[in-house]
């Protein structure tokens, strides 16, 4: 009879039943999941341009008929002719090629993976959507020891590539810890500082692994810089298992079926009761696919941009400009949030990072020197805090045991849209490269002009529409957010401190 009675309250109070309150030990698990994600990240975002250049090599090894060595130099500053022109052009086609295939066989399961798995974690806990994505990585990373070992056709790779897409692929990973801060945390302010904090150590992460991958395949080989690569994952996995809390308190599924989860995570948009937060998150999902498209397609090309003339870098360059862009534009982003919000919207900061966007994608398209390409990132600077804003914006629209469902849609759309992203790109890279291989990133730079231009229409529109609070934090943490904005000012206030 008792059950019966509590029965109709389960919902109402399941912010406080199912999330387990650990006050004392938030900051204790915000490092652990942290650790995790420099771990994971560092290793598994390594092993695009690990296969990018791994591909690359064998293909100059093909169309070179094994003349020109990869090992110590860049194959195109190898023979300046003509003829080894024309087949630096026909390996950037077939590299691109084989990478637009691995593309699809990665996001296209991670898309469907992603849209359930977000709402599942809010029953079923994070630990499964923490392990699921590390376990499908090891078996990337697998299929590619077994390919690079053994010298097999590099259509092999695509076995472990798909099973890594199963899996959800590094989107879930990033849902994973994001859903796991916005359970560790217990304010709107303090859930904000935390999404920054994991944006930036995916940032630090994969800085670090480029800059490790690099020296790893310059000094040993491909082989090996794939063996330990793996076993970082598997030391990340052990990490998961035996120290990370589970934050999900009652791990029980009460629907099993997908469609009811499809629902949970993409009613957010079509929910009718939601009114002014609806059409908020449609704009602000818009803009984040948009950013995604952006993302993706830059980091599909780059790599092969920089191989090819009249740049032919090596993988040691390749992992120190990788390192100076991801950590220059981290330190750039983070304080522009911390210094700029005092006196600005954060929406204002993103505008100005998407048009600098814009001018260093125009400027790495026509770039002819290292020089030019190595002020790409100066130019960039503050535009990464487009990202962690988008996502704060989202958390903040869902409840505490919404969390997962919101970050699982954001998580589809995010795959979704790399593959639209990567593969478009990849195909228009694949189609310029013999006429004009920089096409690609003034076509970017016109994405980041939308965006920039969308971003100031959500700032000059939305606060004049009636009740928009969509950022309005409990009282709690007024306080704190009345001091460093990251929304918008209630009418009539302005509390910055300029």
């Amino acid at each position: 009879m008792d059950s019966v009675q509590e029965q109709p309250s389960v919902k109402s109070q399941e912010t406080a039943s199912n999330l387990e309150e650990k006050p004392n030990s938030s900051i204790k698990e915000m490092v652990i999941s942290t650790v995790v994600l420099i771990l994971f990240t560092g290793a598994s975002n390594s092993s695009f341009p690990l296969l990018t250049q791994y591909i690359h090599s064998c293909y100059w090894e093909v169309y070179s008929n094994g003349t020109i060595s990869t090992n110590n130099q860049s194959p195109c500053r190898a023979n300046v002719s003509d003829e080894a022109s024309g087949v630096e052009v026909r390996v950037q086609q077939s590299t691109s090629f084989v990478i637009l295939k691995i593309c699809l066989c990665l996001l296209v399961p991670s898309v469907f993976v992603n849209m359930f798995v977000g709402s599942y974690s809010d029953h079923i806990g994070r630990k499964a959507l923490f392990l699921l994505p590390m376990l499908g990585c090891t078996c990337k990373y697998v299929g590619c020891l077994l390919v690079i070992k053994f010298h097999l056709n590099l259509n092999f790779l695509l076995i472990g590539i798909l099973l890594e897409g199963f899996s959800g692929s590094t989107f879930a990973f990033i849902l994973a810890n994001m859903a796991h801060a916005a359970d560790v945390t217990k304010t709107h302010s303090a859930r904000t500082l935390a999404i920054v904090i994991t944006d930036c150590s995916l940032y630090i992460a994969s800085a670090l692994g480029q800059i490790m991958t690099g020296f790893l395949i310059q000094k040993l080989d491909y082989f090996y810089a794939s063996v330990i690569h793996t076993t970082i994952i598997l030391l990340a996995i052990a990490i998961v298992i035996f120290g990370l809390t589970e934050t999900v308190k009652e791990r029980e599924v009460k629907e099993l079926s997908p469609v009811v989860h499809f629902k949970k995570v993409f009613g957010f948009y079509f929910n009718k009761s939601r009114d002014n937060k609806r059409s908020i998150l449609l704009v602000y999902v818009i803009i984040f696919a948009l950013l995604s498209i952006g993302l993706s397609g830059k980091y599909t090309i780059e790599i092969l941009y920089q191989l090819g003339r009249p740049f032919c870098w090596n993988p040691v360059k390749i992992g120190y400009y990788g390192a100076y862009s991801t950590v220059f534009m981290t330190i750039c982003g983070l304080l522009a949030i911390k210094l700029g919000s005092k006196c600005v919207r954060v929406e204002i900061l993103a505008v100005a990072g998407m048009l600098l966007q814009m001018g260093s994608l125009i400027l790495e398209g026509l770039a002819r020197t290292d020089a030019m390409l190595y002020s790409v990132p100066l130019v960039a600077s503050i535009s990464s805090v487009a990202v962690p804003v988008t996502r704060s914006v989202f958390s903040r629209m869902a409840e505490s045991h919404e969390q997962g469902a919101i970050f699982s849609s954001m998580a589809t759309v995010d795959t979704l849209c790399a593959f639209i992203g990567s593969s478009t790109f990849a195909s228009l890279y694949r189609a310029t490269v013999g006429t004009m291989r920089g096409m690609a990133f003034l076509v970017l730079a016109a994405i980041a002009f939308i965006v920039a231009i969308l971003k100031m229409l959500v700032i000059v529109k939305l606060p004049r529409q009636p009740d928009y609070e969509p950022l309005q934090p409990p009282p709690e943490a007024q306080k704190d957010l009345d001091q460093v904005q990251y929304g918008t000012l209630r009418k009539g206030e302005n509390n910055t401190p300029c």
